[in-house]
């Protein structure tokens, strides 16, 4: 069995909406009276409460305080446990030498949700279609909301554990779903061999010179986001108003959110459908998206131009799309290959002769003053990768120079299932 998570967006009634809303602030006051006693055993006794000592008080509390008592044992346990990772999560850092975070007091409004650990207290009914039917609680007192979503997984996948979540004023469930395996498969329609570059200009490049156009939703929103901004900034902060305008602009940014999600998933779906092999190289976003900005000794350069830039790569979602690529690769029986890029320098070498040819962001042209190859470069950085996803490490056994040995550093890094498929 294979377990996959499913979001459905939830529609209550306004008696629903209040009655989530009470519970949420219950859990967030479980959390915030934990996290204080945890702090104040400390402070004052130089004692560390564990996880299992505050669940083994819950009894008594739902014994004061009757409200408790609707929310399910299960998941007070699991808003413990979330403080519990909280601090384990500190504490990790603190070992590690990073800047740790200690775990915060929470209001209501910031406390996202609550969750089930396990199938009981809760039932997903009628999952399969369209949409579905959540029920919270049990008896004459539980709740029936009607929820919207769909997955490809059918009816024959089994509930596992739920997590409500209010976001914008809406609330959504996610579920983790037990599938079996051959649910989990994807029907791949054809056995192409291609390799692809993800850059800014054009969301994607494929060997065969097929591109994607990037959809830059963040910058045609821009103006309008920016107008808002200044709405917001010029009203009282507390007042309604200003919370007016905050609302507005986070559905702003969800929507853009939305539609990237939506847009990358339906990319690397159709990406894995058509191929048996899939040819990139490693990207990390967050080094590349890495702030121009230094000291005053060290001023940066061109750092509004860099401040831009970095905007443009987050939006392009480079992350989002190999974690797509990589699951769905497994499902579809593809061979997903990521290429090193340190030692490999797609977007700088040669695909005819395997030079390096120096390149700066501005050359969009591939021209190599070796054996005189000419290509967009993008393109031709997408054929490096393919030529290397052949001879997986570096691709010297496809070119008469190989490269010079690395040492020090990893391979190129290939997901594949046991049924491989190389090209020739």
């Amino acid at each position: 069995m294979q377990r996959r998570k499913v979001t459905f967006k939830l529609y209550p009634n306004a008696a629903q909406s209040a009655r989530l809303e009470a519970w949420t602030r219950l859990h967030c006051e479980l959390y915030n009276a934990a996290l204080e006693e945890r702090i104040d055993a400390w402070r004052k006794a130089k004692k560390s409460i564990s996880y299992y000592e505050q669940q083994n008080a819950l009894p008594a509390i739902k014994a004061d305080r009757p409200e408790f008592v609707e929310l399910g044992s299960h998941a007070l346990q699991q808003t413990l446990r979330r403080l519990d990772l909280a601090f384990a999560a500190f504490f990790r850092r603190v070992k590690a030498g990073q800047t740790p975070g200690f775990p915060r007091f929470k209001s209501a409004k910031r406390f996202s949700g609550f969750a089930y650990p396990d199938p009981a207290g809760w039932k997903l009914m009628g999952h399969g279609g369209r949409g579905a039917t959540l029920r919270l609680g049990s008896g004459k007192d539980a709740l029936f909301i009607r929820a919207r979503g769909q997955h490809r997984f059918g009816s024959e996948s089994k509930p596992n554990d739920l997590t409500l979540t209010r976001r914008n004023g809406q609330w959504f469930v996610s579920v983790t779903l037990r599938v079996p395996e051959e649910a989990c498969a994807r029907q791949r329609k054809a056995d192409r061999c291609r390799g692809v570059d993800f850059g800014v200009t054009d969301w994607a490049t494929f060997d065969d010179g097929q591109i994607i156009a990037n959809p830059r939703w963040l910058r045609e929103e821009l103006p309008k986001l920016a107008d808002l901004q200044r709405q917001r900034a010029r009203k009282r902060r507390g007042s309604v108003r200003h919370g007016r305008l905050g609302q507005r602009v986070a559905r702003l940014h969800d929507r853009i959110a939305n539609l990237r999600r939506d847009f990358v998933h339906q990319e690397t779906t159709r990406m894995v459908q058509q191929c048996a092999v899939l040819a990139t190289e490693q990207l990390a976003p967050k080094n590349m998206s890495r702030s121009a900005r230094s000291t005053e000794q060290e001023p940066g350069r061109r750092v509004r131009q860099k401040a831009g830039l970095n905007r443009e790569i987050l939006s392009a979602a480079f992350g989002m799309a190999h974690q797509m690529l990589a699951y769905k690769a497994e499902e579809a029986g593809t061979r997903l290959h990521l290429s090193d890029t340190r030692p490999l320098k797609p977007s700088q070498r040669c695909a005819a002769c395997w030079e390096i040819v120096p390149k700066t962001l501005a050359d969009r042209l591939h021209v190599c003053p070796h054996c005189g190859h000419v290509m967009p470069r993008d393109q031709n950085s997408a054929l490096v990768v393919l030529i290397d996803a052949n001879t997986p490490g570096t691709g010297v056994a496809a070119r008469p120079k190989p490269l010079p040995r690395q040492r020090g550093k990893s391979k190129s890094v290939t997901r594949e299932t046991l049924a491989t498929t190389l090209c020739v």
